[in-house]
């Protein structure tokens, strides 16, 4: 069998698989790939964790093997239903005529890349906000979904009453403002409905103006609240954050800036019919467990696996493998169950698997990287 076999397992994965290389496979005429896909496939193919392990260490011992198995495709063709049978029932290395690559970059082995990544692709675009521009845009992506049939999330619901009181103040009613804008228990605005209204003002405004002031007020609410929650999910004093500043004050600086600025946000808006979402609590495990500069000594929980990113990338990286788990996540959530991957069922992208659970009403509670072998 060795002798009949143009490729092994172990040759594509050195020569492709291991560079995550784009592959054009042609088949045999009369196999049973060939019969089943046509003449030519391509894409990128798929490992699982352990597989990928498993080749890693075959093709660096003294012997590598060369076999005969099933390749498992993320296909490129046309035809969706194709690329579905690709990515479930693949094709054996023995119907394989010939192979080709086509390289849309420089050759790199991201998994064995234990430094920070980019994400391939990127065009950075300079955008230079005049005032409130930013609070019209969102205004105006408000409007856009609830006009679509896209519903708001709680914190985003007093966000959006929030700018139209701003921007839009005649539509407003009375009842609009106490049901989501007036805290009950004081009487007056919400410290999240003070920021959307005066941050921007407080910016330009002269120190000590009345905007600067409520705007101060707010943000030592949250961050006194945040702090605490931080302080309880990790079983820390507020002492060990305070450290962070001492030895490391650029993580200190950019945690601040999380802290006071987050805002609950939906991770998945156009073609989805289920909303992704996160709010602080999860938004800020995700980060402080899993980004290697906000280790905070002190901690009963450690950090697991860190992402390979700046800061600034790792909410992209979020929304590439959701969307690369678009349709699996959708079927799940409308069987009205979580959505969860992990292990050797981990998404791969870009050199690291991650891992990833969604609670049943979209909540994102984990997403993370898993150690790679």
């Amino acid at each position: 069998m060795k002798e009949e076999l143009k490729y092994s397992l172990q040759t594509i994965f050195m020569q492709i698989g291991q560079y995550d290389r784009y592959a054009i496979f042609d088949f045999k005429f009369g196999s049973e790939a060939f019969n089943k896909y046509g003449s030519t496939v391509y894409g990128y193919i798929i490992y699982t964790p352990s597989q990928r392990a498993a080749l890693k260490a075959q093709t660096n011992s003294g012997e590598i093997p060369y076999e005969d198995g099933l390749i498992i495709l993320d296909g490129a063709l046309q035809d969706p239903e194709t690329n579905k049978l690709l990515k479930s029932d693949g094709f054996y290395v023995h119907d394989i005529r010939s192979l080709s690559t086509m390289d849309l970059g420089p050759i790199a082995n991201q998994y064995d890349n234990t430094q920070t990544k980019d994400i391939p692709n990127t065009i950075t675009l300079d955008f230079s906000p005049s005032l409130l521009d930013g609070e019209r845009m969102q205004y105006m992506n408000f409007n856009n979904r609830i006009k679509e049939g896209i519903p708001l999330i709680a914190g985003e619901k007093r966000q959006y009453y929030a700018l139209m009181l701003l921007l839009d103040r005649q539509r407003i009613t009375e009842g609009d403002k106490q049901q989501y804008l007036i805290d009950p228990d004081t009487g007056y605005f919400f410290d999240d409905v003070v920021l959307t209204l005066f941050k921007t003002y407080a910016s330009v405004d002269e120190k000590g103006s009345t905007s600067r002031k409520l705007v101060n007020r707010a943000l030592g609410n949250r961050r006194r609240e945040r702090t605490k929650f931080i302080c309880r999910h990790l079983g820390i004093a507020e002492k060990h954050i305070d450290k962070l500043k001492v030895y490391n004050e650029p993580a200190w600086r950019e945690l601040m800036k999380l802290i006071y600025g987050f805002e609950s946000e939906v991770l998945t808006l156009w073609g989805w019919r289920h909303q992704i979402y996160w709010d602080f609590e999860r938004f800020i495990h995700i980060y402080l467990r899993h980004y290697k500069d906000f280790l905070i000594n002190g901690s009963s929980k450690g950090q697991g696996t860190g992402f390979q990113y700046t800061l600034k990338d790792i909410r992209r990286i979020i929304n590439i493998v959701l969307e690369q788990n678009h349709q699996a996540i959708e079927e799940r959530l409308d069987q009205g169950k979580g959505f969860h991957i992990q292990n050797d069922k981990g998404h791969y992208y870009n050199g690291n698997y991650y891992s990833l659970r969604i609670n049943p009403d979209g909540k994102l509670m984990q997403f993370h990287p898993q150690d790679n072998f």
